[in-house]
């Protein structure tokens, strides 16, 4: 018995009241589209930062995840980009967005609240060309496929949401007693340092031991505001050339046993405000993270100046750099690109605590080449 397209709808509707998977759920709409509609091959892309990714198809080489395609490039680039349909009904041959010959193509943007997140294509249909109710059928599947997406990372984000209340609360607790606990440490190196009688060497180990505290109690710290999902501040007048000399200090003893060269730059002595320990942390974190990925012959420079009533602070080293993929991505909590230490909190943190002091923060980078954090603080 011939299906009709009530048939389909209600088919479409009952997998999607009993599967919540999309990984399950996409590939069966995708098979009852392609049979339905009788096309050669079906496959559904997202947006992923500037380009489309295929996460689901049929009838292509199983290799098809390693595909990309720009936005705004070939058909399917172009319907992501503008949000509207395009249909190729020619005689002649043209390429699909994979550049396999058809000689029909239909391509549907996927949208969520008027944004686009990506587009279902249809290519080939068996002795045919697409017609309007081709184009209604496609619309409803996408819809639904955009809805089944929407729905499965709504869902996602409460359970990761409910997660990181659970760990909030246990991590805060830990990271309380830690900072405590590190207070006490560190003041018994301060009254070490009182009865050290000019011992250069000693000094210098107890620098280091003060400087790891500081790493680790400002690991403590990231934790503890991540775990309140708030920035309190407390801001006083801060002494530029101080506050930079204070960060280089503490670099220097990080970098005495390595080959990697620490250089800082200011043009101006002026006072601004700004919560010191805060501040303190953000570029110590973005400094420890240079450090990380450049190799022997790593560069670091360090330089602030003032642009139209900003002040502007750019951390820059020759070190591995950032996959393009990533840009977008590293702000975010617990996302790390393979670092054999750290929490994956110190960047989310870091630009909340920029935002805090009313300021923004952006990344430039280039694999293999260098990567650049710009700062930028208002002075008052």
């Amino acid at each position: 018995m011939k299906k009709d397209i009530f048939d389909i709808l209600l088919e479409i509707s009952e997998i999607m009241n009993s599967v919540f998977n999309t990984d399950e759920l996409i590939p069966q709409i995708l098979d009852i589209t392609e049979k339905f509609l009788k096309v050669k091959r079906v496959s559904l892309m997202l947006t992923e930062g500037d380009y489309l990714k295929i996460i689901s198809a049929t009838n292509l080489p199983v290799n098809y995840n390693d595909i990309k395609v720009p936005l705004g490039e070939g058909i399917s680039g172009q319907v992501a980009k503008t949000g509207k349909p395009v249909i190729v009904n020619n005689e002649n041959v043209c390429e699909d967005e994979l550049g396999y010959q058809a000689k029909s193509y239909l391509s549907f943007p996927l949208k969520v609240r008027e944004k686009i997140i990506g587009v279902l294509n249809l290519t080939d249909k068996e002795d045919d060309f697409f017609g309007d109710k081709d184009v209604k059928i496609a619309g409803y599947i996408a819809s639904q496929c955009a809805l089944a997406i929407n729905r499965f990372t709504l869902y996602e984000e409460k359970k990761k949401a409910e997660h990181l209340q659970v760990i909030g609360k246990f991590t805060s607790s830990i990271a309380h007693d830690i900072k405590n606990l590190l207070q006490i440490v560190q003041s018994y190196i301060e009254l070490m340092e009182i009865e050290m009688k000019g011992d250069s060497e000693i000094k210098f180990y107890i620098d280091s031991i003060c400087t790891e505290v500081k790493l680790i109690h400002g690991l403590t710290l990231d934790i503890l505001d991540f775990a309140n999902r708030q920035i309190a501040l407390q801001k006083s007048k801060v002494n530029l050339k101080e506050f930079l000399e204070e960060i280089k200090k503490h670099v220097d003893i990080l970098l005495k046993l390595t080959p990697v060269t620490f250089e800082l730059k200011f043009s101006e002595n002026i006072e601004f405000m700004c919560d010191r320990d805060k501040l303190f942390r953000v570029f110590f974190n973005l400094i420890n993270n240079s450090l990380e990925a450049v190799g022997e012959n790593g560069r670091i420079l360090f330089e602030a100046y003032l642009q139209d009533g900003n002040l502007i602070f750019i951390i820059e080293d020759n070190g591995k750099g950032i996959k393009k993929e990533n840009l977008n991505r590293i702000f975010d909590p617990f996302f790390t690109t393979g670092k054999l230490k750290g929490t994956g909190l110190g960047l989310a943190v870091v630009k909340e605590i920029v935002e805090a002091h009313n300021g923004d923060i952006a990344v430039e980078s280039e694999e293999n080449r260098y990567t650049r954090f710009i700062v930028r603080l208002p002075v008052g």
